[in-house]
């Protein structure tokens, strides 16, 4: 090895602890090497945000309490099967169609008007739980829906709607798409949610002709067929979790975007704050008295480059016990390193 190839290496290494290395490396060192060190400052306080989110599943908002969704779901899906006879179909185009007595439903003759299915409380004589047919193909046509049934109020005590908000309720409501679903769950008898509201879509779906009676199919640990009924809470248990996996499986698409579009986002914003600090350096090199006066932007930039290095690999390492922080942690890291050869190495001499 060369004299040349020992001191990129020693600059290199050393940059993570030694501001001296830095200026050094970022003098004399391959340019490749700052260019490196630059983008993996960027990508590793990312990877600890990235592996938080790839274990954000759909069904979240149900990790702590089902706010009884389970007995909803169950007493209505039951309704539907032995009731009306309806099935639920995921077809290739992985778009929904509900069937009853084989005969296909018009998602026209329900929408918003009128709830497909309903789920009385008959203590209360309330909605809990509403499950609604809407043909909504676009975004637009979503929200206007969805603001449509949440602007929606019940009079206490009843089935009819109010209104107004005062002394009313809102039950908690499951939009079912063509293309997708949505969630909103609300306290009972009363208009405040209480929980984040749930869309996903049927893109990742796999296709069924028993979407339904699959939602409904619930066996024990050793996969023998658990008897419907919405008194048996290894049931309604099982129904429940059921739906948690359509949630996460339609969750997909999302979490796909999501992913990529916070992963581009912290990208732009450390991308920025390493141009920002190298600027900083930059303007605290200008004055008369100060030795490193003669320092470029550019140069100030490389020697940034390497100094981001040490605080990258610290957020990686503390970012997987405090993902949601780590974007604090980088920021301050870097902070810190960046002040600290201000005052060392690049401070400027007393007249």
């Amino acid at each position: 090895m060369n004299n040349r190839n020992k001191e990129a290496l020693r600059d290199g290494f050393g940059s993570l602890i030694n501001n001296a290395a830095a200026i050094r490396g970022a003098k004399n060192g391959p340019l490749w090497v700052t260019i490196a060190m630059f983008v993996l400052s960027i990508l590793l306080p990312i990877i600890p945000i990235f592996v938080a989110q790839t274990n954000i599943n759909g069904s979240f908002f149900l990790n702590t309490y089902s706010y009884g969704i389970e007995k909803h779901l169950t007493s209505i899906g039951l309704d539907l099967k032995d009731n009306r006879n309806a099935e639920f179909i995921i077809g290739e185009d992985h778009l929904l169609s509900v069937t009853e007595n084989n005969v296909p439903i018009n998602f026209d003759d329900y929408g918003t008007v009128q709830p497909y299915a309903a789920y009385t409380n008959a203590v209360t004589n309330q909605y809990d739980f509403l499950v609604y047919l809407v043909d909504a193909p676009t975004i637009s046509d979503k929200r206007v829906i969805n603001t449509n049934i949440v602007t929606m109020f019940y009079e206490l005590g009843t089935t009819q709607e109010s209104s107004s908000s005062d002394d009313a309720y809102r039950p908690s409501y499951l939009i079912l798409y063509k293309d997708g679903l949505y969630v909103s769950l609300f306290e009972n008898s009363s208009i405040e949610p209480i929980a984040n509201s749930y869309v996903g879509d049927f893109k990742t779906t796999k296709p069924s002709t028993t979407f339904l009676t699959d939602l409904l199919t619930v066996r024990d640990k050793n996969e023998q067929l658990v008897t419907a009924s919405i008194l048996s809470v290894a049931y309604t248990d099982g129904v429940l979790k059921n739906f948690k996996n359509v949630l996460n499986v339609s969750y997909e698409t999302q979490k796909v975007y999501n992913l990529w579009m916070s992963s581009g986002v912290y990208a732009a914003v450390f991308l920025g704050l390493g141009i920002l600090m190298g600027f900083l350096m930059w303007v605290l090199t200008r004055g008369k008295n100060n030795p490193n006066n003669y320092f470029s932007w550019w140069l100030c930039a490389k020697i940034e480059a390497r100094l981001a290095f040490s605080p990258a690999l610290i957020t990686l390492v503390v970012g997987f016990f405090l993902a949601s922080q780590a974007p604090l942690i980088y920021i301050m890291t870097l902070g810190v390193r960046v002040m600290w050869i201000s005052m060392k190495e690049l401070r400027p001499v007393q007249a």
